[in-house]
């Protein structure tokens, strides 16, 4: 048996983490509650607890690597990959779209960021029927691009385009749902100049023209909803007409009001804590437009040099929806989540029981097969635009690709040079390196270059190395009778 050890960043492995302790304490007591109850959650919502309790655990597989210098070995646990609400998989995901973003899709140009926030009603909608989220995106993209076209004095005929990668965000500060949208849309246009696409900037949108704007789409979007069958016209405003049937819709609909969904306080407001101090008025936001529950900010830009506030910006809109040191628990048992902003009334933390957070988590889940980031424009795979803003790398038929997962993550290439959108994908190891500031193909003893050389996944073989490696740790016998015997009131004999 070779001599392993797993793997030294323990200050990450999720079963250490408060989150990990109370779905594997609670998960079994959630699901009855439901059974109970009458309560049927669709599979793939279980499916993300349960790959969740195995993420990061060496009983459920994991990659021998080993040191080509000290040939030191080491166990690196496998990961869920889920989309729902793990931490640790959605900081990974996180920093390899914000790299990908930057390195290979967004071109050199001005970048703005557009947010769209929708009424309480049209979030359930949009969260229980992602075709309907998926024809309103189409308009409210057409309707900001005829925005930039026009107001470069270009037209749609004369093949002026622009592009967007859109984030499609289901949750909020308060871990509740919150379907809205993040559009990176660059401040101008493209127009064919010569056969090559010429970039038209334009200035920062006014608060006249955001609102004109956000008319349009809001009167755009209730035609296409009122066809749809899922608004219903009245004379002072559409009201929804939407059946709530399903568990998974319920538990979207409590996390959107703010309430409880099971235990004895099933149906009441969520616990909050208040600070008076942090309570401000209510004030106007620059760059934004409010209506009927509709909201549209376009505050936050990067300049064409700002390269890294424009990933800070990628990782900010790709981030996911869990913050583990926001999460504590309080002496009277109850799980303490706080704000990252306080709310205008002084909201600071809500407070919530351990089923009732599970129940949160589970509105959380995307459907599956529902794609959260879409790119459009110039910006979408099928763009033949795309390939002149950004060039790919050419792929070479006779040079066989070499294994990245086995090579040791190279420093990022300095702004300037445009080789940058030339870089492949980030691999897993690369991945970690920059989320987490440690770098796994290096060996924490020597510095030497650590190379997979296996993986496990066959439960015997799991449980022979990890036997292995606690019975390597436990201290001889004589090392523990010499503990023993060296304390003031113990005999030789006592069990260690």
């Amino acid at each position: 048996m070779p001599n392993v050890a797993p793997a030294p960043y323990v200050r990450h492995r999720p079963e250490l983490t408060l989150l990990y302790q109370v779905i594997e304490h609670h998960l079994s007591e959630f699901t009855d509650h439901l059974r109970e109850r009458g309560h049927f959650l669709p599979k793939f919502v279980f499916q993300e607890f349960n790959d969740y309790l195995k993420c990061g655990r060496l009983e459920h597989g994991f990659v021998r690597v080993k040191c080509t210098g000290c040939r030191n070995e080491l166990l690196v646990a496998f990961s869920c990959k889920r989309r729902g609400f793990c931490p640790s998989c959605g900081g990974r995901r996180m920093v390899d779209t914000a790299a990908h973003l930057v390195d290979r899709v967004l071109p050199t140009v001005p970048i703005r960021q557009w947010v769209l926030a929708f009424p309480y009603p049209l979030r359930l909608v949009y969260s229980t029927h992602p075709h309907a989220m998926a024809r309103s995106l189409k308009i409210v993209l057409r309707a900001i691009e005829t925005h930039l076209i026009k107001k470069a004095g270009l037209t749609r005929a004369s093949g002026a385009r622009s592009g967007a990668v859109t984030f499609i965000q289901r949750f909020g500060s308060a871990l509740n749902l919150n379907v809205h949208l993040h559009m990176l849309i660059p401040d101008g246009v493209y127009a064919l100049r010569h056969g090559k696409p010429l970039f038209h900037a334009l200035p920062a949108p006014s608060l006249s023209e955001l609102t004109a704007l956000l008319n349009r789409i809001v009167r755009r979007i209730t035609r296409q909803l009122t066809r749809a069958g899922l608004l219903v016209e009245q004379a002072d405003q559409p009201y929804l007409d939407l059946q709530i049937d399903d568990a998974i819709d319920q538990f979207g609909a409590a996390s959107l009001q703010y309430r409880v969904i099971l235990g004895p306080n099933a149906g009441s407001r969520l616990l909050t804590l208040l600070n008076p101090l942090s309570s401000t008025p209510a004030s106007t936001k620059p760059f934004t437009a409010a209506r009927d529950g509709f909201s549209l900010n376009a505050a936050v830009a990067c300049q064409a040099h700002q390269r890294d506030k424009l990933e800070r910006l990628c990782r900010y809109v790709a981030r996911p929806p869990l913050a583990l040191e926001r999460l504590s628990v309080t002496d009277e048992g109850k799980l303490r989540y706080a704000l990252k902003h306080p709310y205008s009334n002084g909201t600071t933390h809500f407070l919530f029981e351990p089923l009732d957070l599970l129940a949160r988590l589970a509105a959380l889940v995307p459907r599956p097969r529902v794609n959260l980031t879409r790119y459009h424009g110039v910006f979408a795979p099928n763009s033949k635009s795309r390939a002149r803003l950004v060039p790919a790398k050419p792929r070479s038929k006779r040079t066989r690709k070499p294994d990245a997962s086995n090579q040791p993550a190279s420093p990022r290439q300095p702004e300037s040079q445009p080789e940058l959108s030339n870089s492949p994908r980030l691999t897993w190891a690369q991945r970690l390196k920059r989320a987490l500031e440690f770098d796994v193909t290096i060996c924490p003893l020597c510095g030497g270059t650590l190379r997979i050389i296996a993986d496990i996944t066959d439960p015997a073989v799991i449980d022979k190395i990890l036997s292995h490696i606690r019975q390597s740790r436990a201290p001889p016998a004589h090392a523990r009778r010499l503990k023993t015997s060296a304390g003031p009131k113990h005999h030789n004999n006592h069990p260690a």
